[in-house]
């Protein structure tokens, strides 16, 4: 299924689509962080198994999506209600990896009368929730740059930021095995060289077409306040977060379960951020059985 494209409050947003065309229900997957809308082969057969289609989007600057400065974690929620729509459906389930986190955990917040279940799937915690215990999950050299990106000007990280770009215009699925060091045994054993490795490379050089514009929003919108609090989430939410995983401390993923209400912590001890989606199917009975 190629890309698609609809128009949404003055801009443009990207899209694919996948699945069954008669199913009833729909999975919402939002990316991570760089990254643009591609669906991973694995999801798209363990939801289509169960009658469900599958969809993603780019968000703002990513793809060939609209930039949308200055845009909020929180207003990712309007773009995929608006998809849903499109799409033909009331109610979805949804599932954010790593940067995509928390714009699965906006649909969570603010459209809980759409959402049947979502799924924090390695993601970061708001670090203004949080407060004070989210600089302990962060390097010290770290935390400067999460200062900056909080704040009124980001000229200082745009250099590092366009660096980034080289990297990943250029990411092959060996390069990106190579940055993600050895592989852990989940890796190994759910073969993430082939389930993941070449779509994430695909996402990621997508991610980048217009430059580091998409990858430096969703920084800033990480660091600012998010729009809604964790703590107000009422939708069935499972937290899974992998023991090794060295881009997102396992911190993060405790803190979520223990303060959403009601949310159900998966950790498991021989993954990491990207061995932490296989197997897939794993994965959705996880986000099903809430």
């Amino acid at each position: 299924m190629g890309y698609r494209r609809f128009e949404f409050d003055g801009g443009t947003v990207e899209y694919l689509v996948d699945g069954p065309p008669d199913a009833t229900e729909l999975l919402l997957f939002h990316v991570g962080t760089p990254s643009a809308a591609v669906l991973y082969p694995g999801l798209v057969a363990a939801a289509a198994a169960r009658g469900i289609r599958t969809a993603a989007y780019s968000r703002g600057g990513y793809g060939r999506s609209s930039r949308r400065p200055g845009r909020s974690v929180a207003d990712e929620a309007a773009i995929s209600a608006a998809l849903v729509d499109r799409l033909g459906f009331e109610r979805f389930i949804t599932v954010g990896w790593s940067g995509g986190g928390p714009v699965a955990l906006a649909c969570a917040a603010l459209l809980p009368d759409r959402v049947g279940a979502c799924m924090a799937l390695a993601s970061l915690a708001p670090r203004l929730e949080a407060g004070a215990e989210f600089d302990a999950w962060i390097p010290a050299d770290q935390r400067a740059e999460w200062d900056t990106l909080a704040s009124d000007d980001q000229s200082a990280l745009i250099d590092d930021f366009e660096a980034q770009v080289g990297v990943m215009s250029r990411m092959t699925p060996a390069r990106l095995r190579a940055v993600g060091g050895p592989p852990d045994a989940r890796a190994v054993a759910y073969h993430h060289r082939e389930e993941i490795a070449p779509a994430l490379t695909r996402s990621m050089r997508r991610a980048v077409l217009q430059g580091h514009a998409g990858y430096l929003d969703d920084n800033v919108a990480q660091a600012r306040p998010w729009g809604f609090r964790a703590a107000d989430i009422r939708v069935p939410v499972v937290v899974r977060h992998g023991e090794l995983d060295r881009l997102v401390d396992i911190r993060h993923g405790r803190w979520l379960a223990r303060t959403i209400p009601g949310a159900r912590g998966v950790f498991l001890p021989d993954a990491g951020h990207g061995s932490i989606a296989l197997p897939w199917t794993e994965v959705l009975a996880n986000l099903l059985d809430v």
